[in-house]
């Protein structure tokens, strides 16, 4: 049994010896990679990035027609509540994405860079503005913010209180980060995270008494400020931020982790 044993050893011996000698010219068979087979992959994933960036362009139409915008009673910057006329006008169905941002500016300033279908964060207005415009759209204005995000509904979220979770990435559920847009519900319009995920930057300059001159008619804003409007609030804040009336704002050249934006359009141009 013991010589049996020393016989088998040395056999192993033997294997191990040769396996590794021939190991490198394996290995290098193994990593060879076909010209065709690695043409094949990129333009599969260049097919797949086009599929992507055609579904997150995609806009919704929101009917011309009278909504309430503000409300009493709650901040003093959303008062009063008044009756705005919008013509039609299209939103962007999703917040506009790294992927997005990346494939039109060749950057992505993003905090949480490695998730391409999370939205582009960290932008200023600046940058926001001349991505809308290098895609032939606009920012909105905040009246077209506002009645984009209630998508009809009359209430302080588009959605009934007890079930935001189904509805919005904010600070209870998104884990302190960003999420990939459209992966909650979205609103009557078809809009998906319109409350919560990132801070959305808007056309207008902020005034928090701009309310009770504002034009009655597709109200654009002052016609000067030192901020701009950012609504919808973002995966840190309370559910109370979310509310589609309520307002902030930053400087335009400001740039911060939950802050992105989507774009909007004229009627007609989409």
């Amino acid at each position: 049994m013991k010589g049996r044993f020393k016989h088998l050893f040395w056999m192993a011996l033997v294997l191990m010896a040769f396996m590794g000698f021939m190991s490198p010219v394996a290995a290098d068979e193994r990593n060879e990679i076909d010209p065709e087979e690695a043409l094949e992959q990129l333009h599969e994933k260049q097919e797949r990035e086009e599929r992507e960036l055609k579904r997150l362009s995609e806009m919704a139409l929101i009917p011309a027609g009278e909504f309430v915008m503000g409300r009493n009673g709650v901040n003093p910057n959303e008062e009063p509540a008044h009756t705005v006329y919008l013509n039609a006008f299209y939103m962007d169905n999703y917040e506009v994405t790294q992927l997005e941002y990346l494939s039109a500016i060749g950057v992505n300033p993003s905090y949480f860079e490695k998730c391409p279908l999370c939205p582009v964060e960290k932008v200023t207005f600046h940058q926001a503005f001349q991505y809308c415009a290098k895609m032939g759209k606009r920012l909105p204005t905040e009246a077209e913010w506002e009645k984009a995000a209630r998508g009809g509904t009359t209430g302080w979220y588009y959605w009934d209180r007890d079930n935001r979770d189904l509805y919005a990435w904010y600070g209870n559920n998104a884990g302190k980060q960003t999420r990939p847009v459209g992966t909650r519900n979205p609103n009557r319009y078809g809009l998906y995270d319109m409350a919560g995920n990132v801070w959305e930057w808007v056309q207008d300059w902020y005034d928090s008494n701009y309310y009770p001159k504002s034009a009655k008619r597709n109200p654009k804003g002052p016609a000067k400020g030192t901020s701009k409007v950012i609504r919808g609030g973002s995966w840190g804040t309370p559910p109370e931020k979310m509310a589609h009336a309520h307002r902030d704002s930053r400087e335009p050249n400001t740039r911060y982790i939950n802050g992105g934006f989507r774009c909007a359009n004229d009627a007609g141009k989409q």
